[in-house]
C-alpha cells in the first residue's frame, strides 16, 4: 500500500510539475527541484554570519578578541546565540513571503539551511530539542501558522533533534517589535510569554529558533520562562541578525 501511495504521489507531483513547473520565489526562472525555493543566483545573494562573532549573543565582531558592542549593561538568560545569514534583501524578501504571503515552505528551507550553516558550532551537538518562539493565537490563526515553528522542523529535518511545539505560549498580542527601540522592545515582551509543558523541557538543553535576531528581547523573555521552568540551558537560533 505504501509503495502504491507513494507512485500516486510521485506520478501527482509531476503533473502538477507539467502545469505548474517550480519556480524561484525571488525571480521566478523555474527550477529542477521542487524541495528548494530558491535558483542558485538567488541563492548565492544569501550571505552567511562567519566568525568572529560574539558566542554569547552572536554579534559580528571585526576582530576574535574585539569585545562586544551589544553585551554590555544587558542581562541574557540564554548561553549562546547564533545567526546564520545576514539581514539583506534578498533574505528580506524570503522572510517577507513567508511571513506574510503564506509560504511556509520557505521556514523549512530557511530551517535547512541555517541547519547546515550551525552542525558544527558549539553546543549544537548537545541540544536535545528545538523550541520555535511562539506566535498569540490571534496572530496565528491570521497568518494560519508560525514561521518560527515551519524554521524549527526544517532545522529537525537536516539534524533529527525533535521540535517541541505547544510548549511555550504568548499569553497576550503585543505589538510588533519592528519600530521599536532597545529598552521598548523588552519592555513589549516582558512577561508576555509562559511554558505550558514544563515536563517537556525539565533538564532539557534546547534551543529556541526564531526568524530575526535584532535585540535578543523576544528571545530573551523566553527563555527566562523555560530556565524557570526547570530546563538546564537555553541556546538562540535565528535565520538571520538585524
Amino acid at each position: 500500500m505504501t509503495v502504491l501511495l507513494n507512485t500516486f504521489y510521485t506520478a501527482g507531483r509531476t503533473a502538477l510539475d507539467l502545469v505548474y513547473p517550480p519556480c524561484c520565489v525571488l525571480c521566478r526562472v523555474r527550477i529542477s527541484d521542487d524541495r528548494l525555493v530558491l535558483c542558485d543566483d538567488c541563492g548565492s545573494g544569501l550571505l552567511s554570519i562567519d566568525a568572529p562573532y560574539c558566542e554569547r549573543c552572536g554579534h559580528p565582531l571585526d576582530a576574535p578578541v574585539a569585545s562586544c558592542p551589544a553585551c554590555p549593561g544587558r542581562t541574557f538568560y540564554f548561553d549562546g546565540a547564533f545567526a546564520g545569514f545576514q539581514f539583506n534583501r534578498p533574505l528580506q524578501d524570503l522572510i517577507h513571503q513567508l511571513k506574510y504571503r503564506n509560504r511556509p515552505g520557505i521556514g523549512r528551507f530557511l530551517g535547512s539551511l541555517l541547519a547546515k550553516r550551525v552542525e558544527r558550532e558549539p553546543g549544537i551537538p548537545h541540544i536535545t530539542a528545538v523550541v520555535p518562539v511562539p506566535l498569540h493565537s490571534l496572530r496565528n490563526r491570521e497568518r494560519g501558522y508560525n514561521q518560527s515553528a515551519y524554521i524549527a522542523r526544517g532545522i529537525s529535518g537536516e539534524t533529527g533533534i525533535p521540535v517541541l511545539e505547544n510548549v511555550l505560549a504568548r499569553n497576550r498580542n503585543t505589538p510588533t517589535q519592528t519600530s521599536l527601540n532597545p529598552e521598548a522592545r523588552m519592555a513589549n515582551v516582558e512577561g508576555v510569554f509562559e511554558v505550558v509543558r514544563a515536563e517537556a523541557v525539565r533538564g532539557a538543553t534546547v534551543s529556541l529558533v526564531d526568524d530575526i535576531f535584532t535585540t535578543g528581547a523576544t528571545i530573551n523573555s523566553c527563555a527566562r520562562v523555560l530556565l524557570r521552568a526547570g530546563a538546564e540551558r537555553v541556546f538562540a537560533l535565528a535565520v538571520a541578525r538585524a
